[in-house]
């Protein structure tokens, strides 16, 4: 049978959580029985679960792991909206089961999967004007006092808090750097409430105090906001190709460096993107603005997709192998390269934790698309197989 859509692998989650409304459960019963495809797709996939149920393989201790970083991540958004906090569960149990079975078979015991690095954890160097850099990655709170009497507070979960205090405040701004190295990611509230996701090869600029009449930051890499309103003074993301001017919002901003298309993805609110040398342009929830070369353009998406990561899962619908690539270089810190430039157009859907082995998300791969992954240390091929 032909792609099954987006809407109806959200509907099925939605089931298997018993969150269905009336409505929903007449839309996936109308799906089933649509066509008889339909119903024998289905069925299938409830016997892949079961059987996955009777495995009964516990955890490896790296999922336990993953599933703690998840809980911990819920936490930080807690008084989000849930379709937030729900930002990868689209696909999860159909990749969850895959993993199941995929546990029970024998793994080909020549590839060394152990030599390729772990996955990323939440880690980054804090920079604050003349001071020395500052690591974070300990798993203990932490009170920082700069010079100037900025107090910045690192919790257990690692993330980064500014703590107000106008009184011990002494100078005139500078800016601080939050940097995320490849392998890793990292949270950050800012002086003015506003909560920021930072993912790996990422940097955010910004003022330990917002001044004046904006709140305005710099971006490199990937990050997600959630904006604290303020009518009175906008929330402004500087990238070198274009600004996203908000008040109070959530949204995603992908602008990496070696990548030729920067993308905003709107959660809830409204924001205004203007590329350079262009006309502004606003996007409502659930839009997506694209900026290719000179191009804007706009458009629909399930914004599950692009923000899973901060929810801790990596979700893929139709993504070509060249955009997984990139992403799984920069959280496991791996260098991957393709045996032929057809090869990076093969598209794969699926889900599963970013907390684990890179083995497993490999495996998941090669057994629902014609590739191989060959590893050799940090350095991966992708070839077709034969």
């Amino acid at each position: 049978m032909g792609t099954i859509p987006d809407r109806i692998f959200e509907l099925i989650v939605l089931q298997l959580d018993h969150e269905q409304t009336a409505d929903e459960e007449k839309e996936l019963a109308a799906w089933l029985a649509e066509k008889k495809e339909h119903r024998q797709w289905w069925e299938s996939y409830l016997q892949i679960r079961a059987q996955a149920k009777l495995l009964d393989r516990p955890f490896s201790a790296d999922t336990e792991k993953a599933l703690a970083k998840v809980k911990a991540s819920r936490r930080f958004l807690r008084g989000s909206k849930k379709a937030i906090a729900w930002a990868a569960v689209l696909a999860l149990p159909l990749c969850l089961g895959l993993w199941l079975l995929l546990q029970a078979m024998p793994g080909e015991e020549n590839r060394l999967f152990s030599e390729v690095a772990r996955p990323g954890k939440e880690k980054a160097i804090l920079k604050i004007a003349a001071q020395r850099p500052i690591r974070l990655d300990g798993e203990i709170d932490t009170l920082i006092i700069t010079e100037n009497g900025t107090k910045i507070k690192t919790d257990a979960g690692n993330m980064l808090s500014y703590l107000i205090d106008s009184a011990g405040y002494k100078t005139a701004q500078e800016e601080n750097q939050l940097i995320v190295p490849r392998g890793g990611e990292y949270r950050i509230t800012l002086s003015d409430g506003t909560r920021v996701w930072l993912n790996a090869a990422s940097v955010l600029t910004f003022p330990p105090v917002f001044a004046g009449n904006e709140r305005k930051v710099r971006l490199v890499g990937e990050a997600f906001f959630e904006v604290t309103p303020d009518t009175a003074r906008p929330f402004i993301v500087a990238t070198a190709r274009m600004d996203i001017k908000v008040l109070g919002t959530s949204f995603n901003v992908s602008v990496y460096e070696d990548e030729e298309t920067v993308h905003t993805t709107l959660v809830k609110g409204s924001v205004e993107v203007q590329p350079v040398q262009q006309e502004a342009i606003m996007l409502k929830p659930g839009e997506q603005a694209c900026l290719a070369g000179n191009r804007m353009t706009v458009k629909a998406v399930n914004t599950r997709q692009f923000t899973s990561w901060i929810d801790g899962k990596f979700m893929f619908c139709n993504t070509a192998l060249e955009e997984i690539s990139k992403q799984i270089s920069r959280w496991y810190d791996v260098d991957i390269f393709f045996s032929s430039e057809q090869v990076k157009t093969i598209c794969f859907t699926g889900a599963i934790l970013r907390f684990e082995p890179l083995e497993e998300l490999i495996r998941m791969i090669e057994n629902t698309s014609n590739v191989r992954f060959s590893v050799k240390g940090k350095t991966i091929v992708i070839s077709e197989q034969k």
